[in-house]
């Protein structure tokens, strides 16, 4: 036989092994809740079988309930039934479309089908679980074991999904003290919520050996009218599950939590650190040396050289914030960069004689700000200018005087409106400089390019104070103001007095110190608004889990419980 043939046919033969690997693509399960407290669960099973005859699931300690009814389809054709009777030593053609049980000691059973063939395969079972809903004294409730562990192929995803069919109320969760339902599940790594009365659990990363899936739900009384009585309390069944997991907030935990993570940062943390910082050198020598970082469909080019004197985009710092964020590549964080713009409001205003500044009394080298005029004093061209300017005259308070650290507390407290000024400003602007062409949107970045290389021009001119004011403004939307400052000093230092004198911040040494403080107090209120709103999320996040209002599923606990088992897949 030839090499490049018998080549061919070793690939080929390869390629089929690895196409016809043992896989559990997905189990997809879909639990009816009924009045009765029974359940009907319908189960799709994605699998590619390379051996054994059958496929079977192990259910143990039933408890109370037990199962019934015991279907299977594929092709929506439905498998004989054996009932009882099921005999594993067949072979793979006698079992072929046909399913029954194993009864084994202790109420325990086996669910079993014949696979008929190798390759892929895409079966339908669904069974009745009686009294799975059971009553307690405080609420209905269960906790069963849907998904075994140990499987003998490891599943890759997995969604469980809860329908209300009680015909009474729907299922809600709105708060612990508002809600009809509390579920949690426990086994595998994912999230759960509930979305119209439907719960949904749903894994994020396929199933490691012992991984499984557990729900424990309780109900209203009322919701149901179950013929059972669970055993003890649901407290206590809620208790059980609990353990390993990390649901609750308990001090232990929560201490034990705490030490691994500061062990981890201490470990892991300088080396990470080392390897971004790495990163982040490499990208930016890479755009320095290229210069392609801007996004074609915006200016037209990716390279976008030399300097442009004439104020762009009407002079709008909101419409250059918004601009260079969607249009430069290495602007990828509109909240880091959004103190800029707020520093570049609070410049215009002092300019404009909206904001007065004064000498601390207690501190010479501190300074504040006095608002002269009132929100519906001053016409606003700019919706986010305006919304800004009545936040920092709120927290200046009845006197006016806006001292340091107000706009930051006044943010902490408001964290939930500012988080999300810095995306509003975004659109705001993106309105303003959608209709520019992408010439002029060049310019802006030209206009950038200039403010930045001043220095190092050919051709310096120096401009007249008005045009300087506009020029500070964009500067402070940059985050460059008091480097352009103290570069226009040196050149034209005359004109920087008369700027300074002009827009009465005295002097270039107060100017500096303003610019310095304005900026200070931008990036403080933008970091106070981040550490509250994270640490809010954070613990609603915690209490909606922990209250069984769904969350990411713990891959520890589910202790106790009555179904599930170990093993299961094709033998």
């Amino acid at each position: 036989m030839p090499m490049k043939k018998s080549l061919l046919i070793l690939l080929a033969f390869t390629i089929g092994v690895i196409a016809s690997a043992q896989e559990i693509k997905n189990i997809n399960t879909r639990v009816r809740l009924f009045k009765t407290g029974n359940a009907l669960v319908v189960q799709n099973w994605d699998i590619t079988v390379t051996e054994g005859t059958e496929w079977y699931i192990p259910i143990d300690n039933p408890g109370k309930s037990y199962i019934r009814d015991f279907r299977v389809f594929e092709n929506d054709k439905e498998f004989a039934n054996d009932g009882d009777d099921w005999s594993s030593s067949r072979s793979m053609d006698a079992k072929a479309h046909r399913c029954g049980i194993i009864r084994k000691s202790g109420g325990n059973i086996e669910l079993c089908w014949g696979l008929g063939s190798y390759g892929h395969h895409e079966f339908t079972i669904m069974y009745i679980i009686e009294n799975l809903v059971q009553s307690y004294d405080e609420c209905d409730g269960f906790h069963w074991h849907f998904l075994n562990d140990e499987w003998s192929v490891r599943p890759q995803s997995a969604t469980i999904t809860f329908i209300n069919d009680t015909d009474g109320d729907k299922w809600y969760w709105n708060d612990e003290n508002d809600c009809n339902v509390r579920f949690w599940g426990f086994g595998m790594i994912g999230n759960s919520g509930i979305e119209d009365g439907v719960i949904r659990f749903e894994s994020t990363e396929p199933f490691r050996y012992k991984s499984f899936f557990s729900a424990l739900m309780s109900f209203n009384k009322g919701l149901f009218s179950p013929r059972v009585e669970g055993d003890g309390t649901f407290e206590k069944l809620k208790k059980t599950a609990f353990e390993g997991s990390d649901y609750g907030d308990d001090d232990e935990k929560m201490e034990k939590i705490i030490g691994i993570v500061i062990f981890c940062l201490i470990i892991f943390l300088p080396a990470l650190l080392v390897l971004y910082i790495i990163y982040k050198l490499l990208c930016m020598l890479y755009w320095k040396v290229s210069g392609h970082r801007y996004v074609k469909k915006i200016f037209g080019k990716t390279k976008i050289d030399g300097w442009w004197r004439s104020v762009p985009l009407e002079g709008s710092p909101t419409a250059l914030f918004s601009l260079l964020f969607e249009g430069d590549n290495l602007i990828t964080n509109a909240t880091r960069r959004f103190p800029n713009l707020v520093s570049a409001y609070f410049l215009k205003w002092i300019q404009d004689g909206l904001l007065a500044v004064e000498r601390d009394e207690k501190k010479p080298d501190r300074v504040n700000l006095r608002f002269v005029k009132g929100t519906e004093e001053v016409a606003f061209d700019d919706a986010m200018e305006k919304k800004i300017y009545n936040a920092a005259l709120q927290a200046a308070g009845d006197n006016l005087l806006l001292e340091k650290n107000e706009f930051k507390t006044w943010s902490y407290k408001h964290d939930q409106t500012v988080i999300g000024w810095p995306m509003e400003a975004v659109n705001t602007g993106h309105v303003r400089w959608e209709e520019a062409s992408m010439e002029d949107r060049c310019h802006a970045v030209e206009f950038k390019n200039y403010l930045e290389d001043f220095t190092v021009m050919d051709q310096r001119e120096a401009p007249e104070v008005g045009l300087w004011k506009q020029y500070m403004v964009l500067a402070a939307s940059l985050g460059i103001a008091e480097r352009v400052a103290k570069n226009f000093e040196k050149l034209f230092p005359r004109v920087m007095e008369e700027y300074s004198r002009q827009t009465n911040m005295m002097d270039a040494a107060t100017t500096y110190l303003i610019l310095r403080d304005i900026t200070s107090s931008s990036s403080a209120m933008m970091s106070s608004a981040i550490s509250r709103d994270q640490a809010r999320q954070a613990k609603a996040a915690a209490a909606r889990r922990a209250s069984g209002g769904g969350g990411s599923i713990s891959f520890g606990g589910g202790g106790g419980g009555f179904g599930g088992g170990h093993g299961g897949g094709a033998r």
